[in-house]
């Protein structure tokens, strides 16, 4: 394989395929509803929820320490102790717990590992519980709107601030608690929280479970406040991750009732064509060529390794002075697929190479950026935010899918060091055994964040960041 893609108590208080679909759900269908969980038109498909007994939960909880406790290697003893503190806890009461908060006490339970592969698939979750009327996505530290319902369009670009009465930060707190790795990667599932009444009010962050009071400031400094009543799970609503909302093209399964903050004519670029996993673009604003690869998997019907062979022979044809490769919205794949374009392409360009990264930046896409960093370090340069994990992590293995709630789980079972290359751990992945990465770090060389004020202007920083340091050679 080689894809990367808590208690009672402490909730009541606040390569294979299968693989690759699992990076898909943890990335929060960065491009769309994973596979399984698709009609065969592209649209997600949300089920009517069944109410489930104890037995059930029961069963569930014994697939979950099984299937999943069982196989993950990235607990650390003590997390794997409190894992299980807190299993017991939860069996204890299972006779009066509620199927939501079954699912989010097991995802709580998974991000004890803080490993971002690890853990409760939030996009998956979602189809199981109702979601309020807009979508939201994070920006620099900010939740915006992006899409709304028709009739609460005027609350397109407002910044969240509380849901009923609790802050934004209580808010992305509690969200955290649902997922591991790092700080930024669990904040792009948060919307998945912060969109949910019923599954705020398990975790006591909204009053009641169809509804709660939004709390907005709007784009001129306006409090805005909105009682948002929730649409359930069999509603046919629209479904999608955060990442997805930044591209204003409709999804297949908007329809005419939903609003976007940008007319698709003003989205920049590198928010154009979401159907598209990999592209490029003649860019005379850099003397160059920009490269995008939104995941390092095939898609079906296009090799990603055929759509790199050619780009590498435009460029010998070509010429260009510099490129920029823009892995900002890759939730990964495959790390051998691209393994060869990365190592190559400086040899190629004369000028400079500039690797586009943010915290979806994910998984296998951090293995490109740093087979394209160890390339060629004092050539090529980082540029944007941080991307989601940390340089040394646990992934692979396949996913767990529990039998009645269908709740899913992705499992990490081989360690990715890309800081020493693998050379103190006997339980590496074998393509990086093979095929090491060793990089001092991965933090941009020239940071900076999409903010919602660029959003809102169409405006890409990270290329104007590019054009002026070239600028400045």
């Amino acid at each position: 394989m080689h894809t990367h893609v808590s208690a009672l108590s402490s909730l009541s208080r606040a390569g294979s395929a299968r693989s690759q679909l699992f990076a898909a759900a943890l990335a929060g269908m960065v491009m769309g509803a994973p596979l399984s969980a698709q009609h065969p038109d592209g649209s997600a498909a949300p089920g009517a929820l069944t109410a489930l007994s104890p037995d059930q939960l029961r069963a569930d909880l014994k697939a979950f320490r099984s299937d999943f406790m069982g196989r993950d290697k990235s607990f650390a003893p003590a997390a794997r102790a409190e894992a299980e503190r807190r299993l017991q806890a939860l069996e204890a009461e299972i006779d009066r717990v509620s199927r939501v908060r079954f699912e989010l006490a097991l995802a709580q339970v998974a991000a004890l590992a803080d490993n971002g592969h690890t853990g409760s698939a939030a996009a998956i979750r979602s189809l199981h519980f109702d979601r309020v009327g807009l979508r939201l996505t994070p920006l620099a530290d900010e939740w915006r709107v992006l899409r709304t319902r028709e009739a609460s369009a005027d609350l397109l670009g407002a910044r969240l601030v509380a849901v009923d009465g609790h802050a934004i930060a209580e808010l992305r707190d509690s969200a955290r608690a649902l997922a591991g790795g790092v700080a930024a990667w669990r904040d792009r599932n948060a919307s998945f929280l912060m969109e949910s009444p019923e599954q705020l009010h398990a975790l006591g962050l909204a009053a009641l479970p169809d509804r709660a009071t939004y709390t907005f400031e709007s784009q001129g400094g306006k409090t805005m406040e909105r009682v948002l009543i929730a649409e359930p799970s069999s509603s046919g609503r629209p479904t999608g991750g955060p990442a997805r909302w930044l591209f204003p093209e409709p999804t297949p399964t908007e329809g005419a009732g939903w609003r976007t903050l940008l007319p698709v004519a003003s989205a920049p670029w590198a928010l154009q064509e979401p159907g598209k996993p990999f592209r490029f673009r003649a860019a005379p604003e850099i003397n160059g060529f920009v490269v995008q690869l939104r995941q390092t998997m095939d898609a079906p019907d296009r090799s990603v390794r055929d759509f790199l062979n050619e780009m590498l022979e435009t460029i010998k044809r070509d010429h260009p002075m510099n490129v920029v490769v823009d892995m900002r919205l890759n939730g990964g794949g495959d790390l051998n697929k691209a393994r060869d374009f990365m190592k190559a392409l400086p040899g190629l360009v004369p000028g400079r190479v500039f690797v586009l990264t943010s915290a979806w930046t994910f998984s296998a896409a951090i293995s490109s950026v740093g087979y394209l960093k160890q390339a060629a370090p004092s050539k090529v340069s980082i540029v944007g935010e941080e991307v989601g994990d940390r340089q040394v992590f646990f992934a692979e293995g396949s996913g767990v899918t529990l039998p009645n709630t269908q709740a899913r789980f992705g499992v990490a079972t081989e360690r990715h060091d890309y800081k020493d290359g693998c050379r103190a751990f006997s339980d590496c992945h074998g393509p990086v055994v093979r095929n090491p990465i060793a990089v001092p770090t991965f933090t941009p060389d020239i940071p900076v964040a999409w903010t919602f004020q660029a959003y809102a202007a169409g405006t890409d920083p990270a290329m104007d960041a590019v054009a002026a340091a070239l600028a400045r050679m």
